[in-house]
């Protein structure tokens, strides 16, 4: 049996691996997503170990076993799925629907979450353009190239960002949204300062920030 805790950890392992295209993920990643300390977090890998949902690898970190992937993805594809709904059928703005869905990703039986996801059209991105598994794992592109990895003159088109709040907001409030296209006109990494402009805008980015978007 497992509880809500454990499964917020797979889930968080599960995008760990995913964003930082590893297999293996450090505990200190792990405290630093979840806000929890080193110990907390070493006592919890620990019993996911002996439920034998991770496999602990000394001086190198945590993996998923086939049964914690099984969790993690099912947490994960519930998860996204209810972020589509709220923002499809609710009207959820994309700062408001985390923390609906993480109160329902743990209550709903996997035959909801299959008809939900039906009822949707099968969508394969949640709206913050995070892929959503399918019940074998498989999931569409995952868009891994950050803004800050662009250089100037190039155009950039934003197709995923982090599930952050503040960030959500700040993005909101200068008007970009998944599919937005701007050209990058100055980067200076010495002063952290990203300058991108499209026909509507010119928006200053910090480097903290552009290592939280994605796009092509």
């Amino acid at each position: 049996m497992i509880n809500r805790s454990e499964e917020d950890y797979l889930k968080t392992i599960y995008d760990l691996k995913s964003y930082k295209n590893e297999s293996i993920i450090k505990s200190l990643d792990i405290a630093e997503s979840l806000g929890f300390t080193d110990q907390s977090v070493n006592e919890m890998i620990k019993k996911l170990s002996k439920k034998g949902y991770l496999n602990y690898i000394p001086y190198k970190g945590v993996e998923l076993t086939d049964l914690g992937t099984k969790e993690a993805i099912r947490m994960v594809r519930a998860h996204r799925i209810w972020e589509v709904f709220l923002m499809n059928e609710l009207k959820y703005s994309w700062d408001q629907v985390h923390e609906e869905a993480e109160l329902l990703e743990h209550t709903a039986n996997p035959e909801l979450i299959e008809k939900l996801y039906i009822y949707l059209g099968k969508p394969e991105y949640c709206g913050h353009g995070n892929p959503i598994p399918n019940l074998e794992g498989k999931i569409a592109q995952a868009y891994t190239k950050r803004l800050i990895d662009f250089e100037v003159s190039e155009v950039f088109t934003l197709k995923r960002v982090l599930d952050n709040k503040e960030l959500l907001l700040f993005l909101s409030n200068n008007n970009i949204t998944l599919n937005s296209s701007f050209i990058v006109k100055s980067k200076d990494l010495f002063s952290g300062i990203i300058k991108i402009e499209n026909k509507k805008s010119e928006v200053i980015i910090t480097n903290k920030i552009t290592k939280m978007l994605f796009g092509i």
